[in-house]
């Protein structure tokens, strides 16, 4: 059995980028969904908040996304998004780690206001994963 998967991540009539990744977690509709190489077909609505996904060197990817729609098919993963938000668009943005970020109901709000929300959800992720880095390694 194979370990890994083509994942596919794209912007309508847009192709984004390509990776062979071994796990992926998304936000679907109804919360938060993963899977690994290997899955059953799956066809799945995604909602706003963060894509993560492990390639096959084990190397942290994340991304941010509004919404759009997900395919798993013979051991192919395609993540069709509506937005997506790369780490260097969050990081860019003001950060203030004492605001408190707080998940809110997407479904009314504007694709400007999710973007919005969903890159201080991506840029709060990646501070804390650089704090945790500069922890382990003074």
């Amino acid at each position: 059995m194979k370990n890994s998967f083509s994942l596919t991540i794209a912007l309508p009539a847009q192709h984004l980028i390509t990776f062979e990744a071994k796990s992926i977690m998304f936000p679907a509709t109804d919360g938060y969904m993963g899977f690994m190489a290997s899955r059953k077909p799956l066809i799945a609505s995604l909602g706003a908040g963060l894509i993560h996904f492990v390639d096959i060197a084990d190397e942290d990817y994340w991304f941010g996304t509004t919404g759009g729609f997900c395919e798993m098919l013979d051991n192919k993963a395609v993540l069709l998004c509506d937005s997506l938000i790369r780490p260097e668009d969050a990081l860019s943005i003001d950060y203030d780690a004492t605001r408190p970020l707080y998940l809110e109901e997407t479904a009314g709000m504007s694709e400007k206001k999710k973007i919005e929300l969903v890159a201080r959800m991506l840029a709060d992720k990646l501070h804390k994963l650089k704090q945790l880095q500069e922890n382990k390694n003074p």
